[in-house]
């Protein structure tokens, strides 16, 4: 079987531990998409997956045009993608355009309630709402060409699918491990006092994901 492309977009750090620990019965491929080039041909992948960063879509770089155009190829090529919060957020601007992903005027931070507003593969076995961890400054906007299948309270588009792609974004984080999780939200929260986030009481209310992100995974990439 061909391996997964995991697309390391982490600014410090590596991105990729958390697939890693995820998706151990796969052979991974990692493109550390920040500093190194391009791989040259998707169909060589069986799946991409793309990782959040500390970077923003709405502060683009130049890093970031290569990650679009693999996002385009795979598109092209009908390879599946999955995009995790910034991947989340390149898949929309790669396929719908810069108007497509905004700074969040109320941005998420801590363990939060995710609303299934209609089912999809993606979420078999999930229920109608489930609550994982979200860390994000910047939110897709939904558009014409892509189905709109999650929310929250504070984001309206928690999930989408892209209109007859095998391609998905998803802003949320259940794929961070636990230490990871509580470690970014303390940095997050106190670095941005002004959101009014309390640390301690976010932190009554973290939870370990793995079985959540592992569920997800699996609906996504299918039976081994």
């Amino acid at each position: 079987m061909k391996p997964i492309l995991v697309v390391d977009c982490y600014v410090d750090g590596d991105g990729s531990t958390n697939f890693r620990r995820l998706l151990g019965g796969y052979t991974l491929k990692v493109w550390r998409a920040i500093s190194e080039p391009r791989p040259n041909h998707v169909r060589d992948y069986s799946a991409i997956v793309i990782s959040g960063s500390a970077a923003c879509v709405t502060a683009p770089e130049l890093w970031m045009d290569e990650v679009s155009d693999v996002i385009l190829d795979a598109k092209a090529a009908d390879v599946p993608v999955l995009g995790v919060c910034f991947g989340h957020q390149m898949v929309a601007y790669a396929l719908f355009g810069s108007s497509a992903v905004r700074r969040s005027s109320t941005p998420e931070i801590g363990w939060t309630d995710i609303e299934v507003t209609q089912p999809v593969s993606l979420f078999a076995g999930l229920g109608d709402t489930f609550n994982t961890f979200e860390s994000h400054f910047d939110e897709v906007v939904a558009c014409p060409g892509m189905t709109v299948f999650a929310r929250s309270e504070r984001c309206e588009v928690q999930g989408y699918q892209v209109d007859g792609s095998p391609i998905w974004g998803v802003q949320f984080h259940a794929e961070m491990a636990f230490e990871e999780a509580v470690d970014l939200a303390k940095v997050r929260i106190e670095g941005r006092p002004d959101l009014g986030f309390d640390v301690e009481d976010k932190l009554q209310h973290a939870k370990d994901s793995t079985e959540l992100a592992t569920l997800i995974f699996n609906n996504f990439l299918g039976p081994e």
